[in-house]
């Protein structure tokens, strides 16, 4: 990462209305993540320590549910792993379905998660399941590919590195990798969704026609079972309607709970945090301390093991530390005007 942005996330510091999580912001770019804990539990918020990871997704899980509907929108929870998300994720909606937040029937529906291929991938059979979807960047007039149309994987043949697409209205694609369009192409993988009213989903893919934009949010505010469709009511009161079916309509995801990568940028007034000692390639101090200066008020940490954490974090902080010596002022003036503005 570049040394002016860096620059741009000391300037951050501003955010923070409590003086306390000011000091533990202070003290996680300073790389001493046990006086940044300290901190926490001198005002700046608090810290839970229990080695079960269900019985801290647990207490997070209760501590968002037990918060007014206007308190949870101003609230961010971060867990670092794409299988903690999803346990995490449903047991808040477990513990928000008991405070009678999420109402009503429950329709199940999928999501399409995008599958992040690297270009080398792309050319890769086995990069690629049935029930994937595909999108072209471009068009492919001569094979009956329309850039931004969807299609369905077939089948998969790795010896010829052929791909059997079909699209929406039945065409069959014959997709033959070695030849043409890995180089433009999108893979989406189906998961199982499951919505209720009062559910918060995000989009997770920019859709210029219907106005959607990739990370923003919205509320489901009605469900029709029969006609299969929600109703997603976004910030400002603007409604509109989901075909669950319609492969278009399926690039959502519940919106409960961040890796501190997609916070980068956010700010919210609490923030719960799940960080396992034991998380060795996803817990360093950089991770710990976007986590931390995304809250205004305070900072609640949920950890296996406090003493650890700090460990963890401390052998894993030369990246931070090497770019971190080359900046003579965290202060200086063009951080403070940078801050001005982020503020």
């Amino acid at each position: 990462m570049r040394i002016h942005a860096f620059a741009a996330e000391l300037a951050e510091i501003v955010r923070q209305t409590n003086a306390a999580t000011k000091e533990a912001v202070q003290a996680s770019i300073d790389g001493n993540a046990a006086k940044a804990l300290a901190a926490l539990d001198g005002g700046g918020g608090k810290i839970i320590e229990d080695a079960d990871r269900g019985t801290r997704f647990a207490a997070i899980a209760g501590d968002y549910a037990a918060l007014d509907k206007a308190a949870r929108a101003k609230t961010l929870v971060i867990e670092p792993s794409r299988e903690g998300r999803d346990a995490l994720t449903a047991k808040i909606r477990d513990a928000l379905a008991k405070s009678g937040a999420l109402t009503g029937p429950t329709i199940a529906t999928q999501s399409l998660a995008n599958k992040g291929l690297t270009r080398a991938e792309t050319r890769l059979p086995n990069s690629y399941d049935k029930g994937d979807i595909v999108r072209f960047t471009r068009d492919y007039a001569a094979k009956g590919v329309s850039r931004g149309a969807a299609y369905r994987v077939e089948s998969v043949d790795p010896g010829k590195s052929a791909i059997t697409l079909k699209s929406e209205n039945g065409h069959a694609v014959d997709w033959r990798l070695r030849q043409w369009g890995t180089g433009h192409v999108q893979a989406f993988a189906p998961q199982a969704l499951e919505l209720k009213a009062g559910d918060s989903i995000r989009f997770t893919r920019n859709d210029r026609e219907t106005g959607r934009i990739n990370g923003a949010r919205g509320e489901i505010v009605g469900i029709d079972v029969q006609a299969r469709t929600a109703v997603i009511q976004n910030s400002r009161g603007q409604t509109q309607s989901l075909n669950l079916d319609s492969v278009r309509d399926q690039h959502i995801a519940h919106a409960y709970v961040e890796t501190a990568f997609a916070a980068e940028g956010r700010t919210a007034d609490p923030v719960l945090i799940h960080a396992d000692s034991r998380a060795t390639n996803l817990i360093d101090q950089k991770s710990f301390y976007v986590g931390i200066s995304r809250a205004k008020e305070s900072v609640a940490k949920y950890t296996n093991d406090r003493a650890k954490l700090v460990s963890a974090i401390s052998e894993r902080s030369g990246q931070l530390q090497t770019a971190m010596a080359h900046i003579e002022s965290p202060v200086s003036t063009p951080f403070n005007s940078m801050g001005a503005m982020l503020g």
